[in-house]
């Protein structure tokens, strides 16, 4: 599934890594997910989209919200939007 190897590239890049590292964050200080997805299939995209987020924060269930949009740039399939609450 082209879709699922796109999410899972894109959520493991090494760059949102040393992101999430430079502002001290860990995954469990994520508060919010908001995944925006072009031409949203619920029965189709939900499950992958669910195996992508247990594979990158396991059991923390931040709150999560998936938008369907008719298009995103440049020619993206697929974005996550993640908030973390962390101290200092």
């Amino acid at each position: 599934m082209k879709l699922r190897a796109n999410l899972l590239l894109r959520m493991h890049r090494p760059t949102e890594t040393r992101r999430r590292q430079s502002a001290n964050g860990a995954d469990a200080d994520v508060a919010r997910i908001t995944v925006y997805v072009v031409n949203y299939q619920r029965d189709y995209h939900l499950p992958i989209i669910e195996e992508a987020r247990l594979t990158l924060f396991g059991d923390h269930k931040a709150a999560d919200v998936v938008v369907g949009v008719a298009a995103l740039s440049p020619d993206y399939l697929i974005e996550v939007d993640a908030i973390a609450v962390v101290d200092g």
